[in-house]
């Protein structure tokens, strides 16, 4: 079984739909320079830190082909950056007695931010899609089994900042063995490395997931790592569709500890497989100016509880402007919904949500899936 290159094992439980995230969060941003003191370094390290993050935060929340209509460009500088900012932490602090560096994360005033961008005229993205799972293979430099424990992509993936993309990353954790090898772990990870189907279909089952990523990782040189991903649909309890996503290779930037090197290029190849996905839902959920309307709609519920789960879910969405309750039963209610985007756009909205949106005889309808 040692033709068998890839980890994983036997996996401990589903994956929740609600992942707490924060969109308006940037974490892990690299920080160092140098002052006449250590203290004028930290505060030109936050500074830039600070603005790099307010980057991250516009990249995360638009696309680049709206931000390049810009006339005149739109241009950020330090002080509005931190004008922007919530709050801040440091972790990993080194210092000297004139060079600062951290890894800075930095908590975004998701109020100021969204004004800010309709100042600019700028179509943002807020609101989370569900979490993808992803499986995490890995394949070492010998081809030999290697615990979960000791799964490089496995441990870049438990990064709490996944959770807060727009399509949070949600690992697929497994049990490790208890005595360091399973044959059966061993098999199941070259049968997903493979892209059998009843393997993924039983993996996807026993999470309670419809879309999931199988991700393939190998190092190809110092501080350079490729990661193959195939991005799966599970319909009905069978495999609908396979994409492949491609390769995507990550290279730990010039002057990298070599330590660090190989988990800095993990992160990139990772976080472009990340910057993929949120592509897709931004293409697919942003709204553009002048998109609004009001419809009458519908909501069918059971129990006091799931029109409660209803109400929450149109009163918390963003593009709902306004769900005025205009006539209310046991089993329904009517609402006068007005909301921005397309119908389409709602409702993808919504499913995120668990609540299904359709157009029946009697026009649109909202109830829990």
């Amino acid at each position: 079984m040692r033709k068998a290159l890839l980890t994983v094992l036997i996996f401990l439980a589903s994956v929740s739909t609600a992942i707490a995230g924060n969109p308006f969060e940037i974490t892990g941003v690299r920080i160092d320079a140098h002052g006449a003191n250590v203290t004028s370094a930290r505060e030109q390290a936050i500074r830039v830190g600070t603005l790099d993050a307010t980057y991250r935060l516009l990249d995360r929340l638009t696309l680049p082909e709206d931000r390049l209509i810009l006339d005149p460009p739109l241009v950020i500088t330090e002080d509005v950056a931190e004008q922007l900012v919530a709050g801040i932490q440091i972790a990993n602090e080194r210092r000297s007695r004139s060079r600062y560096l951290g890894d800075l994360s930095v908590t975004f005033d998701a109020q100021l931010i969204r004004a800010f961008l309709r100042a600019q005229n700028l179509p943002f993205v807020e609101s989370q899609a569900r979490p993808i799972l992803i499986v995490a293979l890995w394949q070492d430099e010998e081809g030999l089994i290697v615990s979960t424990s000791d799964n490089p992509l496995a441990r870049i993936l438990k990064d709490q900042g996944y959770q807060n993309n727009l399509v949070p990353l949600a690992l697929a954790e497994f049990m490790p063995p208890q005595d360091g090898l399973d044959d059966e772990g061993v098999q199941r990870a070259w049968q997903l490395a493979n892209l059998e189907t009843e393997t993924i279909r039983e993996i996807a089952t026993r999470f309670g997931v419809e879309n999931l990523i199988i991700s393939r990782a190998r190092k190809t040189g110092h501080g350079v790592i490729r990661i193959q991903a195939h991005r799966v649909a599970v319909e009905n309890g069978f495999v609908g569709s396979i994409l492949n996503m491609g390769s995507f290779e990550g290279n730990a930037p010039f002057g990298t500890n070599p330590n660090d090197a190989d988990a800095s290029a993990l992160r990139s190849a990772t976080q472009k497989i990340a910057r993929v996905i949120e592509t897709e839902w931004k293409q697919a959920a942003i709204v553009r100016e002048g998109e609004r309307q009001s419809v009458i709609l519908t909501a069918l519920y059971n129990t006091l509880a799931e029109w409660q789960s209803l109400r929450d879910a149109l009163g918390g969405e963003a593009l709902v402007e306004e769900a005025r309750l205009d006539a209310f039963s046991i089993d329904g209610a009517l609402l006068t919904l007005t909301y921005f985007g397309s119908e389409e756009q709602l409702a993808r909205r919504l499913a995120q949500k668990g609540i299904l949106l359709r157009n029946e005889d009697i026009g649109l309808v909202a109830q829990i899936r």
